[in-house]
């Protein structure tokens, strides 16, 4: 359930006492010591677990721990709800599938995109406030910027029309973005920026976050280092979005950044393919591709249950979210990624393979790999088509790498075969509602279940999900989008 923006507010100072705690399971666990906000915001020390802390609300089933994911899959030609099975038809997602929302259901980010927001400012407006190493406080702002504008960057892509279509010719520029928050002001009505400031504020914090970051810095604790942030994740995010505000040449040069740091490799055709040793399954990843992720399993505060990302795409959970022949069919024969969308084990109804669990002997939650090595080949891919220039690289080379690493015939440098191999090689990594309605493109879709949507054209309002109405009732100055009542 979405929690209002105001409650955020109230609740941001008190992060630290729902979210961190001490030690390797700073992700996992409860706080050991309950303390007031002001004593753990007063001290170095606590600014930093209350840093750790902001990550955890990323592997909540609304966000990267199911709905985020699941939602935008099944708005799309990759999703499939295989209502002719009983076990697998529980009614979850079914109005994702519609693409249906109102502002009484629509998805819940809202609140907790907001939260971690306000956590991050409760850090970065303190940080001046307590001596320490500046370079320490540095990193943890470069944490804090980061996961700012990367919760800002999901809402805008949420409960905002793509930024292509903003600047369309027959569009203005000044189509809304979100509240773009930076400080916690308990009485704070914020208007929607516009498009273009929502992003130029995205950009400025994660261009602050690069400045100052330690360029080997990588934060202690936790199981999974690539759950935190790095110079390349900050990186790796900035190419994201100038690719999707049509930075052609910073989303290519920050692509190669993230390419030439040596830090990362292409997974192999035998490591992506189905199995015992898959990169999907395996208890400990082969981490070669994976740039940032969200760590997850059973026993910690978010994401846990067969609610979330696991528990929903898989046979062996609820089922309800299927994959469809439309994305089987994108595979040709011999390309190990076709063996990530299988059949159930009665041979029935198929599902991705992405979220099987930490291995197939043991059930656990899966991590959600949020950046990944081949999306940054893609990106630059992409950039290059509409214009980019980088010494030594070339679009037909980037295709070439993912293909011949996947066992797959390379594809001719075209902008609809870039199109093509992000569906293919990203699926159900929750980009393909977002990369058709960037490149304005419509969702269209053949193998469907029940009387559902099988086209929406571009520039249509369902582009932009409702912001619910809970939250006009705390903030008048909200403005709805397009398409939906405040009510």
């Amino acid at each position: 359930m979405e929690m209002s923006m105001k409650k955020n507010i109230l609740i941001a100072f008190a992060a630290a006492l729902t979210l961190v705690s001490c030690g390797k399971d700073f992700l996992e666990k409860s706080p050991r010591l309950q303390q007031s906000d002001v004593l753990t915001l007063s001290t170095i020390e606590g600014l930093d677990a209350a840093t750790a802390g902001a990550y955890a609300p990323l592997a909540s089933t609304n966000w990267y721990g199911a709905d985020f994911i699941l939602s935008n899959e099944m708005q799309t030609g990759n999703g499939k709800r295989w209502i002719n099975f009983p076990q697998y038809s529980s009614g979850r997602y079914t109005e994702n599938y519609l693409v249906h929302y109102t502002p009484n259901s629509t998805k819940a980010l809202w609140g907790q995109a907001y939260y971690v927001i306000l956590c991050c400012n409760s850090v970065i407006n303190n940080l001046g406030n307590v001596p320490g190493n500046e370079q320490v406080k540095n990193n943890l702002k470069a944490e804090c910027l980061f996961l700012r504008a990367f919760s800002h960057f999901d809402l805008v892509r949420t409960y905002a029309m793509p930024y292509s279509y903003a600047h369309a010719a027959t569009k203005s520029p000044d189509n809304l973005g979100v509240p773009y928050i930076t400080v916690s002001d308990p009485e704070a009505k914020p208007i929607r920026e516009t498009m273009d400031k929502t992003y130029e504020l995205i950009i400025k914090d994660l261009l602050e976050a690069e400045q100052i970051i330690d360029p080997n810095y990588v934060r202690d604790g936790g199981e999974d280092a690539y759950s935190k942030v790095t110079l390349e994740v900050i990186q790796a995010l900035l190419s994201r979005v100038y690719l999707y505000s049509q930075n052609w040449q910073k989303a290519a040069d920050y692509a190669t950044k993230v390419i030439e740091s040596g830090k990362f490799s292409m997974w192999s055709k035998d490591q992506v393919a189905f199995g015992d040793k898959c990169v999907w399954t395996e208890k400990t990843r082969a981490k070669g591709e994976v740039i940032f992720e969200v760590f997850a399993n059973t026993t910690q505060s978010y994401g846990t249950g067969n609610e979330n990302v696991w528990g929903l795409t898989c046979y062996k959970g609820y089922g309800d979210c299927g994959a469809s022949a439309d994305l089987l069919n994108l595979y040709e024969d011999g390309d190990a990624r076709k063996t990530l969308v299988a059949p159930d084990d009665k041979g029935n109804a198929l599902f991705t393979m992405k979220y099987f669990g930490k291995g197939l002997a043991k059930i656990d939650a899966s991590n959600i790999i949020v950046l990944r090595l081949s999306e940054m080949y893609l990106n630059r891919a992409e950039a290059i088509l509409n214009g980019a220039s980088v010494t030594g690289a070339s679009a037909a080379d980037d295709l070439k790498k993912i293909a011949d690493n996947r066992g797959a015939t390379p594809l001719s440098a075209t902008l609809a075969n870039v199109y093509l191999e992000r569906a293919k090689e990203l699926a159900w990594e929750g980009h393909l509602w977002f990369d058709l309605g960037r490149t304005g493109r419509p969702m269209q879709r053949t193998d469907i279940s029940g009387a559902v949507p099988t086209e929406i054209p571009a520039g249509d309002y369902r582009w932009a999900m409702p912001i619910a109405s809970r939250e006009f009732t705390v903030n008048p100055n909200l403005e709805q989008n397009n398409g939906y009542s405040k009510k």
